[in-house]
């Protein structure tokens, strides 16, 4: 089987224990709180371990929460530079 990430079965389910699910049922790294991208996701829904529900509001916020921090460091950088 060929996985979107291009790793591993093996990999993919090891990478799975990493995970947790948040009290909205979005799937998020232990390391670092954050979504793990859509392909790592399709990889995790491909081998049951999610289902699309999961999937699909994960990646639904993980856009948004990306879009807001991008906002955020324009948003500062822009104070930060009309303040010289």
């Amino acid at each position: 089987m060929i996985f979107q990430t291009g790793h591993t079965e093996e990999y993919i389910r090891t990478n799975f224990l990493e995970t947790y699910m948040d009290n909205l049922g979005i799937l998020r790294w232990q390391s670092n709180n954050q979504i793990p991208f859509d392909d790592m996701l399709a990889d995790f829904k491909t081998l049951e371990l999610i289902d699309e529900n999961v999937q699909l509001g994960s990646n639904l916020l993980r856009e948004q929460e990306t879009e807001q921090f991008w906002e955020e460091f324009f948003k500062q950088h822009k104070k930060e530079h009309t303040h010289e």
